[in-house]
């Protein structure tokens, strides 16, 4: 079984759980830990009651610094999302195969006498549905190299110097837990210390 949450970096003067904007999440059990250069780390399990990408940018608001994270599917895909107050805000999808496999499912069939249902994954209802919500991403965050290049915008906004081609080659990591692949963006942007200090 994976993680199943937000794993996310802020720099703030006082803890995050003290932050205005996490207050819903710290009451929920909200993990956190310092990272290098004021960074902290924050990490909570999904509530559906939760918007994480608007309680992200209230963070980013509130300590009007740059935040980033990401909403793990089962360790098997993620949505990221960037924050800051002056270049503004970017998007990614890691391991997007993964995603899909949680958002869109086949049908299923039970038959009498079989322990396991049959799954229809060549339904072209189904393989439609996966390739329109492909495409709904790839609208939403751009090319990959569009992407670096607002994420090195991030980066340089945070105070770091991040290279473009690192940035591509995280996002386009692929194989293992999704979480290490955040991990290796993150080192990308230029947070060494608080991807190392990760829990």
């Amino acid at each position: 079984m994976g993680f199943w949450g937000t794993l996310a970096f802020l720099q703030a003067s006082r803890p995050a759980e003290t932050l205005g904007a996490l207050g819903p999440w710290a009451e929920l059990g909200m993990d956190s830990w310092h990272c290098g250069d004021g960074w902290q780390g924050v990490q909570f399990r999904h509530d559906d009651s939760l918007d994480w990408r608007s309680v992200l940018i209230e963070v980013m608001r509130e300590t009007a610094r740059p935040v980033v994270g990401a909403f793990v599917f089962d360790s098997d895909g993620a949505c990221v999302l960037g924050a800051a107050p002056t270049s503004g805000n970017w998007q990614a999808v890691l391991e997007i195969e993964g995603v899909l496999a949680h958002l869109v499912l086949p049908e299923i069939e039970w038959v009498d006498g079989e322990e396991i249902p049959r799954t229809f994954e060549d339904d072209p209802d189904y393989l439609q549905e996966r390739e329109d919500v492909r495409s709904t991403f790839t609208a939403m965050c751009g090319p990959v190299e569009d992407i670096a290049r607002r994420a090195t915008r991030w980066s340089a906004e945070a105070g770091y110097r991040a290279e473009a081609e690192l940035i591509t080659q995280a996002l386009e990591t692929t194989g293992g837990f999704v979480e290490e692949v955040f991990m290796k963006l993150v080192r990308a942007l230029g947070l060494p210390d608080a991807a190392s200090s990760a829990r």
